[in-house]
């Protein structure tokens, strides 16, 4: 089913907003059960969706650590003595926060299925101003962008014959927190070029903008995000 863009926008707005909510791990399996089943219904490749959540594995994985052991509260399943390390509430926690990211990128994916050109058009037919409109899309498309950065940050590091595989867990968390700054450098980078290239290209050199062709919602577009508004609304009253 081919639907406007701004449909798959509220969609993953929808989504997004439940996982941020939820905070158990139960709710929000369930929540990435039906994002991906979403996913599914669009004819996204299975090994697609999960070559886009691959580069954020040991992310996840970190932050997961990091929340079974800060996240005090339960039942204790692993202590130092009298200092309990590990607890039920915790596990939960970090369980929660790696679902959570998983059904965000997962919803974000949606955006990969048209063009930012049809996202930026769709919102000013909105109403919405031209240079918010860019900002959007720029931002959307910043996550890909990211992984791009990170993919190539860790292929540089293999080709200097480093063996990820068999590096041990504490080395390498360590070793991707010295790789942070050079991601956040390239990414930076790239915003420069492109703040360089609207610049060349006279952006925002005329006060209007015209425009070739007009999105128009169809009858599917609008029961699509009444369905999904009314059963997050719900969902939200629910809890």
């Amino acid at each position: 089913m081919k639907l406007d863009p701004r449909t798959k926008m509220v969609m993953a707005i929808c989504l997004s907003s439940l996982a941020l909510i939820y905070d158990t791990p139960g709710r929000l399996l369930l929540l990435l059960a039906a994002t991906m089943a979403l996913l599914l219904f669009f004819r996204f490749n299975p090994g697609a969706v999960w070559g886009y959540l691959k580069p954020f594995l040991s992310l996840m994985f970190f932050l997961f650590v990091i929340q079974s052991i800060f996240s005090p509260g339960g039942a204790v399943l692993l202590a130092a003595g009298p200092v309990p390390l590990v607890t039920s509430q915790g596990l939960s926690a970090g369980a929660s926060v790696v679902l959570r990211i998983m059904v965000v990128t997962a919803a974000a994916m949606l955006f990969t299925t048209f063009s930012s050109r049809d996202f930026i058009l769709g919102l000013v037919q909105w109403k919405v101003p031209y240079e918010l409109a860019f900002m959007v899309a720029i931002a959307i498309r910043f996550l890909p962008v990211f992984r791009d950065e990170m993919i190539n940050v860790v292929t540089a590091v293999q080709l200097r014959g480093v063996e990820l595989k068999k590096v041990p867990w504490g080395k390498k968390t360590a070793m991707y927190r010295r790789l942070f700054f050079p991601i956040v450098f390239g990414a930076m980078l790239k915003a420069q070029q492109l703040a360089v290239a609207m610049e060349a290209r006279g952006f925002r050199a005329y006060p209007r903008r015209t425009y070739l062709r007009r999105l128009d919602l169809r009858r599917a577009d609008y029961v699509s995000m009444l369905l999904f508004l009314a059963v997050t609304l719900t969902l939200i009253g629910l809890m």
